[in-house]
């Protein structure tokens, strides 16, 4: 599973995310690690918002803050 996440560093939720992100990882027991992408990434895949979750290439959440719990479902059903 390839994980890439696109914050900034003014968002006032990219932080807690990526602390959520990183606690749902570990809870899972995943191995994988967590690419950040960059600005021009993000406009090339679309991204007009951020915290934001990739998976696979896939954009699975973009703008919202999502708790450890949700990202560990979203995550299990990516497996």
């Amino acid at each position: 599973m390839k994980l890439q996440i696109y914050l900034t560093d003014d968002c006032p939720k990219c932080g807690l995310f990526w602390k959520n992100l990183k606690e749902a990882v570990k809870e899972l027991n995943l191995d994988e690690k967590i690419e950040r992408i960059d600005l021009e990434h993000a406009l090339k895949m679309n991204i007009t918002s951020c915290p934001a979750l990739i998976i696979n290439g896939e954009i699975k959440s973009m703008g919202t803050l999502l708790s450890v719990e949700e990202l560990k479902k979203v995550l299990k059903e990516n497996m």
